[in-house]
């Protein structure tokens, strides 16, 4: 009898092949999976996606300095006999500092994934780098070609700040605002200052946004900026009155605000005309009709889908909001759809109803008197009469309780979901002219009337269309401008503007500034509430701390206080009462995590370790899908022709070892799109480097096949039968394949440990591969010779290269 492992470990392993079959296919192909199956994805470096990579170095001089003053304090101190709770507070403070040297890299690595996230870029890789005795991090934006903009938000000083609510845009906020700028202006027009040292000397100031070298599609000028646009450099530095949109978070999502303000703004050198990627595929097949022969555009809005011909309305009903599709219509005309929207037809009806309330119903008026037993009776005694051939809308002029009986009960138009459930439960079983039976709600009892039966209303769908005709290459064309509108690899010639422009904006940003920052600021900690028992963070400042805290307290009972750090809010604790002392509690915290995490964010504010720009780099967009289909067609190419020559040399058994190849890449292909160990929130993102990793780990997985056939061949020669030889070749070729391997493996250790972070691609894909490469050349590989085994073709020794005398 088998035993329950036996039996139960196929079944396993069919459930993980389809798993991986699932996860390798591309995101659009998996849509009838569930949700938690559609995620994975291949996560791409600057190399084959574009974007902008930046090196910023950690300065740690003035950690340094307070390190060395607080030590010479200690001794000092020592020396004079001080009382010992000073010596204490000394030593406490040295070691707050200390512990912030050995995780400053991680905190302020924190600090720049929230900046990141913030900007909307979701695949950022931000990798910690040591050159000497100096501390990099390296940031990576894929698909972020914007320079400019990813420094600004990315490379801010990190500092703490504690600032008041401040939201009413005073007469006296505007004219402190229109003086900031005219003092701004009178230093570059007066002061012979330029508008770049003003900008930056201004731009931490709260209000105020600078842009040293902005590059602007028409489109994208902030408003007010187009008396720029066909303006030369010699313009000069003009104030313009405009504004900004800025993302704006509320409990129904992200929307764009506008922020009304005043620029001081100059043209930096002439416009130029400048490819731009068009990433709305509605504007890109637009845009290819206007450049195409055989290419019509049509847009469709609020399209029933019904309405749709076959095979689009096909394609459009199984398509994922935001898809781009190809579909054939005829031999001669092809097209490419994008759907932008799906709205779902609902069930609808239109009725009329009597509604006789009762005292006490919901929203019965003061004057209704009858009881409910009374209110019952009356409504029988109404549809009583109107079944008779008494007239519903006059009955309802009379005697309805609800503020449909002026209009003869009727109800109009409504769906399912809009009725309170028992009311929708009768409604919609009537037909045409049907009235129901009396019926309760919590309003009453009601007299309810079909004025047209429910029905269905078709689906609808917003969609584009970009017609193809023609009778060559027809499919082949079509599937190559879907996959170039999907990969953003459609450009269109536009002029662009230069410009560098100084903000002052005249919306208050919420907070005001205080005198209260990370300079009075000693360390903050996680403790229990003694009466709640739940985590609470404990702040302290120093002496000038505590007397600003106090006096910031005292003027601000009942309303908050902000914490940001390094421009981001972290906070906004509420002041209860006057805080004295200098220790002070937050509260809010449901989670020890969560309160750990409060008082890691405010100890990195504080740390005097600002970070400075030390490199930058950016990858077009094109480049990036250049080298991605490069390196794909490399690998592909590569695979061929090692799979060839497996067959040429060792016949039946490099079939195996070619479908064992095939496996192997299906494996590679999904461990890549999962995150590390499965569940934590780090991938592995492909680089150039990494793609190199991974053709070199096939052809050590093809080593690993060469060796265990070779020692196949050399026992069969001997004249061993198939089993045995199988077996001896294994267990002979083993050690030379783990020897081989852990060496490799070894080398990835050591070079994704040192190396830098194009040299850890290339570790990371290598080793995973190596592990990968041994799994399908050990079991997989070892699998299917012995299945082939059992069938009679094991007897043919000439189907496995080995040469048989006669």
């Amino acid at each position: 009898m088998l035993s329950k492992r036996s039996r139960s470990w196929p079944t396993i392993s069919i459930i993980i092949a389809i798993l991986v079959v699932i996860i390798a296919l591309p995101q659009d192909k998996r849509t009838f999976v569930p949700s938690f199956l559609k995620s994975p994805k291949l996560h791409y470096g600057l190399d084959l996606i574009g974007g902008t990579q930046l090196d910023f170095r950690i300065s740690e001089r003035e950690m340094r300095e307070q390190t060395e003053a607080l030590q010479n304090d200690i001794a000092r101190m020592e020396e004079e006999g001080a009382p010992p709770d000073r010596i204490s507070s000394q030593r406490a403070q040295l070691q707050t500092i200390e512990e912030q040297q050995r995780t400053i890299v991680e905190a302020i690595r924190t600090v720049l994934e929230r900046r990141i996230n913030a900007m909307g870029v979701s695949e950022a890789v931000i990798t910690p780098s040591y050159i000497g005795n100096e501390k990099h991090l390296l940031v990576e934006c894929p698909g972020v070609v914007d320079t400019q903009a990813c420094i600004n938000t990315v490379g801010k000083t990190i500092k703490l700040e504690f600032k008041e609510e401040y939201t009413e845009a005073t007469d006296e906020f505007e004219n402190e605002v229109f003086a900031r700028v005219e003092s701004a202006l009178a230093r570059i027009t007066e002061s012979g200052e330029t508008l770049s040292v003003v900008g930056q000397d201004l731009s931490d100031e709260l209000g105020v946004g600078f842009d040293d070298e902005q590059e602007y599609f028409y489109d994208q000028l902030p408003g007010g900026l187009e008396k720029l646009w066909d303006q030369s450099p010699d313009y000069g530095v003009k104030k313009v009155e405009g504004n900004i949109k800025v993302p704006e978070r509320t409990e129904d999502g992200v929307r764009t605000r506008e922020i009304p303000g005043i620029f001081i703004s100059e043209v930096i050198k002439p416009k130029e005309t400048k490819g731009r990627v068009i990433t709305d595929p509605s504007l890109a097949f637009e845009h290819l009709a206007n450049t195409m022969e055989n290419a019509v555009h049509k847009e469709r809005t609020d399209f029933p889908l019904e309405n749709v011909t076959d095979p689009v309305q096909k394609s459009l009903s199984e398509m994922a909001i935001g898809e781009v599709r190809t579909v054939q219509i005829d031999d001669e005309t092809s097209a490419l759809l994008h759907l932008s929207s799906r709205i779902d037809g609902v069930e609808e009806m239109e009725a009329s109803h009597i509604l006789i309330a009762y005292k006490n119903a919901l929203s019965a008026e003061e004057t209704v008197e009858r009881s409910r037993d009374e209110a019952e009776t009356l409504a029988e005694e109404l549809r009583v009469k109107i079944e008779g051939g008494e007239s519903f809308e006059d009955t309802a002029r009379t005697y309805s309780d609800g503020p449909s009986g002026a209009e003869g009960g009727s109800l109009g138009v409504f769906g399912r979901g809009m009725m309170v459930p028992p009311f929708e439960a009768v409604a919609f079983e009537l037909g045409d002219g049907e009235i129901s039976a009396v019926t309760e709600t919590q309003f009453g009892f009601h007299i309810i009337r079909a004025d047209k039966a429910p029905v269905r209303t078709p689906d609808k769908v917003n969609y584009d269309s970009l017609v193809l005709n023609g009778t060559e290459d027809l499919l082949i064309q079509s599937e190559d401008l879907a996959a170039q509108v999907r990969e953003h690899r459609i450009e269109r010639e536009e002029e662009v503007a230069f410009m560098r422009s100084l903000f002052f904006s005249l919306l208050p940003s919420g907070w005001k500034d205080t005198s209260l920052d990370g300079k009075h600021f000693r360390s903050a900690t996680v403790t229990l509430d003694p009466t709640t028992n739940l985590p609470v963070v404990q702040i302290i400042f120093d002496t000038q701390g505590a007397e600003l805290f106090q006096e910031l307290t005292k003027v601000n009972i009942g309303k908050r206080i902000a914490i940001f750090v390094g421009g981001d809010l972290v906070s906004a604790p509420t002041v209860q009462t006057e805080i004295a002392g200098g220790i002070a509690i937050i509260t809010g915290s449901s989670t020890f995590e969560e309160a750990k995490k409060l008082a890691q964010d405010l100890n990195t504010g504080a740390i005097p370790a600002p970070i400075y720009l030390a490199g930058q780099r950016t990858v077009e967009a094109t480049l990036g899908a250049q080298a991605l289909h490069t390196s794909v067609e490399a690998a592909l190419i590569g695979i061929a022709i090692l799979m060839l020559f497996m067959i040429l040399m060792y016949r039946l058994m490099g079939l195996l070892a070619d479908i064992a190849l095939l496996i192997y890449a299906l494996i590679f292909l999904a461990v890549l799109k999962l995150p590390l160990f499965l569940f934590s929130d780090q991938y592995i993102v492909l680089t150039l480097a990494g793609m190199a990793g991974i053709i070199l780990s096939i052809g050590m997985a093809v080593d690993a096949n060469i060796l265990i056939f070779e020692r196949i061949k050399e026992e069969l020669k001997k004249g061993k039968i198939y089993k045995t030889a199988v077996e001896t070749g294994f267990e002979r070729a083993w050690p030379s394949i783990r020897d081989g391997n852990v060496s490799t493996f070894i080398t990835c250790i050591i070079l994704f440990t040192v190396g830098t972070s194009i040299v850890r691609g290339f570790a990371a894909t290598l080793g995973m591969g190596v592990l990968i490469s041994m799994f399908s050349a050990i079991v997989i590989t070892r699998f299917l010779m012995k299945q082939l085994g059992k069938s009679p073709l094991s007897e043919n020794l000439e189907m496995f290269g080995v040469k048989v005398d006669v």
